[in-house]
């Protein structure tokens, strides 16, 4: 998957939109790719829609801890992600919300484009 098919900068907020077959490995690199770009390019908020992906299983608590520690240490508190994703996704208490929360990273994730949008475009970094 060329990352670049999938970026667009809008009203400076980083929109990822991934398509196709994943798997959750997959997913999650994808993920930490555009979060390290975005730091790389100053470039502090990033809104990533993962409803094109098709193929990626829920996550496990394990799955969601590790992913978002990963995604904390590419952020190194300069990106603010809202993540969108289909409702069977979300966790009923946002557990790796809470867990990036606790390594530095300012997350939360949505099952509506426009409430991730309005959350993240609202967000502030500390970078």
């Amino acid at each position: 998957m060329n990352m670049a098919d999938y970026l667009a900068l809008k009203a400076g907020i980083v929109e990822f939109r991934p398509r196709g077959e994943s798997t959750l490995v997959e997913a999650v690199d994808l993920i930490a790719k555009a979060i390290a770009l975005c730091r790389d390019r100053r470039l502090n908020k990033l809104l990533v829609v993962t409803t094109g992906l098709a193929g990626v299983p829920i996550p496990t608590l394990v799955d969601r801890f590790l992913m978002v520690e990963e995604w904390a240490r590419e952020s190194k508190s300069i990106v603010v992600v809202a993540l969108v994703a289909s409702p069977e996704y979300v966790h009923p208490q946002k557990f790796g919300v809470r867990v990036a929360e606790h390594f530095g990273l300012i997350a939360d994730v949505f099952t509506s484009e426009s409430d991730a949008l309005k959350w993240v475009s609202n967000c502030s970094t500390q970078g």
